[in-house]
C-alpha cells in the first residue's frame, strides 16, 4: 500500500516506462491531477525519492484524449488486477521536398606564364638554279622565307 500523506504538490510524476508525465498540480482523496489529467490514487505503484511512479506507462496517459476514459481503464485495472493500456499508433509518411542549401559559383580563368624552354628550331632552305637549254648553270642563288637573312659562308 502507498503512503498518500507523501504525495505533496510539485512532485515528478513518471509512467511504468520512466518517461515523465509532468508533476502533481493537486491532490485530493481520489485522484492525483498533472497536466490535463486526472489520475486515480490506485494507479500510484510506489512514491520513493520524491518522485510518483505509476501503474501505468506515459504513453497511455498521453495517448487518451478523454481522460474520464483513462481513469475507467486504470480503476477498472486495479479492481481486476489487469491492467488495460491504449494502443497508439504512428504512421510514417516518406517523401522527398527540394531545400535550399545554398549556390555554387563556378569562374574560369586563364593565367599566363613565360617560362624560358629549350626549343628546336627548323628552318627550310630553297635552292634555285638556272640552267640554259643545252643544261649548263646559269646562277644559283638562295631564297630565303621573308624575314629571315641571309648567311654568308
Amino acid at each position: 500500500m502507498v503512503d498518500m500523506t507523501a504525495i505533496t504538490v510539485g512532485m515528478p510524476v513518471f509512467g511504468m516506462d520512466d518517461r515523465p508525465a509532468g508533476v502533481v498540480e493537486a491532490v485530493d482523496d481520489e485522484v492525483l491531477i498533472v497536466g490535463t489529467h486526472r489520475i486515480p490514487l490506485a494507479a500510484v505503484e510506489r512514491v520513493e525519492a520524491g518522485a510518483i511512479h505509476l501503474r501505468i506507462a506515459t504513453s497511455a496517459l498521453s495517448a487518451r484524449s478523454n481522460h474520464r476514459t483513462a481513469t475507467a481503464s486504470v480503476d477498472s485495472a486495479t479492481a481486476n488486477e489487469q491492467l488495460t493500456v491504449p494502443i497508439a499508433e504512428e504512421r510514417l509518411t516518406v517523401g522527398t521536398r527540394t531545400v535550399d542549401l545554398g549556390e555554387v559559383e563556378i569562374r574560369k580563368r586563364v593565367v599566363e606564364e613565360t617560362i624560358m624552354q629549350p626549343v628546336t628550331v627548323r628552318r627550310e632552305v630553297v635552292e634555285v638554279v638556272h640552267r640554259d637549254a643545252e643544261g649548263r648553270e646559269i646562277g644559283a642563288q638562295e631564297v630565303l622565307p621573308p624575314g629571315a637573312t641571309q648567311r654568308h659562308s
